[in-house]
């Protein structure tokens, strides 16, 4: 099974021996993959939509993989079984994934891995991970288009500093951290430079332009040493 650069990278996250439910399946590629690789004993490819789920039974009965992959129609962890132990929540937004745990929590609290990959405000997630009594236990960072950064969690109480929030606790390391955040960088600079001068948000971006500009010059003299 072929994966993308993104899915790759979650398949790689998962810590085996597990049952997992992929929350958003789309064409069920992921447990597809993870069961085929013996990653996965039992897996389940759950979706809010019916037209995904189709498509995503269709691949399953091509790989003739039914005995090992369910398709569930539910919204969010609802209707997930009970033997569930890990939880992927994958290509969704900041607000869709947080409603999601919010909503599920009994059951998130109980996964011994959760793997999340939002597609914005990855920062705003790691506070609200921190906040709610979620562990980052590995990160990673992935360059397909776009930049995707997954983190790996569990339920168990940890601190964050802001430092760790904005750039990530294990990703300052990475090779493609440099050249992502300068990228966020010119981002930035091009938002300053069209903002105008009293713009209530200005000396807020200034500060972040700054926070980047000073943690790439960190990692930079890091490799130095």
């Amino acid at each position: 099974m072929k994966l993308s650069k993104r899915l790759q990278a979650i398949y790689n996250m998962v810590n085996s021996p597990c049952i997992l439910a992929d929350i958003g399946c789309d064409h069920g590629l992921l447990p597809i993959a993870l069961i085929e690789g013996e990653k996965c004993q039992k897996a389940y490819a759950c979706d809010v939509r019916k037209g995904p789920l189709a498509r995503a039974q269709e691949a399953i009965a091509f790989h003739h993989l039914e005995d090992k992959i369910t398709t569930v129609l539910c919204d969010g962890l609802d209707g997930v079984k009970e033997d569930v132990d890990t939880f992927v929540i994958a290509g969704m937004g900041f607000d869709t994934i947080t409603h999601i745990l919010t909503d599920g929590m009994a059951k998130a609290i109980k996964a011994k891995q959760l793997i999340l990959q939002s597609n914005n405000h990855v920062e705003d997630l790691r506070r609200w991970l921190c906040d709610h009594g979620f562990t980052i236990d590995y990160e990673e960072l992935v360059e397909e288009q776009h930049y995707y950064q997954i983190l790996s969690v569990h339920y168990e109480s940890e601190k964050l500093s802001e430092d760790q929030i904005l750039f990530g606790k294990f990703l300052p390391g990475h090779p493609l951290f440099s050249k992502y955040w300068n990228y966020m960088l010119e981002k930035k600079k091009l938002i300053l430079n069209n903002m105008p001068e009293n713009h209530e948000n200005r000396e807020e971006l200034i500060s972040l332009i700054k926070c980047i500009e000073d943690k790439l010059k960190e990692v930079v003299d890091s490799k130095k040493n």
